[in-house]
């Protein structure tokens, strides 16, 4: 199958010819980018080919509008030169779907308007997927019954370390959480919202990930659902299918989930983890309550969860290379 086409177009080569390399190297999504210095090749090529998108210069867009031509291409981001823009009436083009950008803003800005201009007109980007595929995924969950115990930290390190030898993402699972004040997440969305979306429209998931999720250095993540009831709202088979996505679709060859607060079906979403780990505590309390919590798995036939666990001690929670390593998530 094709893949969906990305044309860019600017006269002037050497920023084009940078922009490509830039999004070659970063734009995650599927597309096959090619390149035009000059508007007539454009316009030959356009007669015969329809792009997804085309991303061209203000002055190149003038060229090719005044040649009536830019209706042939369906949806078109253009990078504005000055403050004014062109500023065209779409209705002047019928169904063309035109944006507007600053071609001199950084890269990553060019990047995060094309992501945004497919999800806003996602039934024009049907199968944009991902670059990546993912043979041999792992799924890692780390949940335990004591509160305060470092899990979020110890599962942060352990994507960070893992996101340096594949593509990692990081589900949080905890109301009222810090964690998008504390690592400056953005408010795009939530894991409530991925899982709606991986439901709903599974041919424009790819798209609506990319606006969703953040990257912390090369670590993947999405930022917790505000409230406890929603968390309770995602249910095993919706979160089980997003897995699935994320490794058939996205792509991710490990995922990370930090349960604090409890999803409907957690037992069963237990039981998805290739490694679960469990942090405990020496106090006398802790040491009750991680007790009930396997007593309350033995009365709902969940044994396998209890066997498959591995208990993480609080000074272990520092140590996670090592603790990859013995585990096998990692070689050495």
């Amino acid at each position: 199958m094709n893949r969906p086409l990305l044309v860019l177009c600017d006269t002037d080569e050497v920023y084009v010819g940078r922009l490509y390399e830039f999004l070659r190297e970063n734009l995650k999504l599927s597309f096959e980018i090619i390149t035009f210095t000059a508007i007539e090749i454009l316009m030959d090529f356009v007669r015969d080919k329809s792009p997804s998108l085309l991303v061209i210069s203000e002055n190149a867009y003038r060229d090719l509008r005044e040649k009536k031509m830019g209706e042939r291409i369906k949806n078109i981001l253009v990078l504005d030169e000055d403050e004014s823009g062109l500023n065209e009436e779409q209705e002047l083009y019928g169904q063309v779907n035109i944006g507007h950008t600053s071609k001199y803003q950084a890269a990553t800005g060019v990047i995060d308007n094309i992501v945004n201009f497919c999800v806003e007109r996602a039934e024009d980007f049907d199968g944009v997927s991902t670059k990546f595929v993912s043979n041999n995924a792992k799924i890692i969950g780390l949940f335990t019954p004591i509160s305060k115990c470092g899990q979020t930290s110890l599962a942060l390190s352990m994507g960070k370390e893992l996101s340096q030898r594949g593509r990692t993402i990081f589900l949080s699972f905890e109301s009222f959480s810090s964690l998008p004040g504390i690592l400056g997440l953005s408010e795009e969305g939530n894991i409530s919202d991925l899982v709606y979306y991986s439901d709903s429209d599974e041919n424009k998931f790819c798209l609506y990930l990319e606006k969703i999720k953040n990257t912390l250095d090369q670590l993947d993540i999405i930022a917790p659902a505000k409230t406890a009831m929603q968390i309770r709202e995602i249910s095993y088979e919706s979160l089980k299918h997003l897995i699935e996505m994320l490794v058939n679709k996205a792509g991710y060859e490990y995922i990370i989930m930090d349960i604090t607060d409890y999803p409907e079906g957690l037992f069963d979403i237990l039981r998805l983890c290739n490694k679960l780990f469990s942090i405990v505590k020496n106090d006398k309390s802790d040491i009750y309550r991680f007790e009930l919590y396997e007593d309350v798995l033995r009365e709902n036939g969940y044994e396998d969860v209890i066997a498959e666990t591995i208990k993480v001690d609080g000074s272990e929670v520092q140590d996670f290379k090592n603790l990859l390593k013995r585990e096998g998530i990692v070689n050495e």
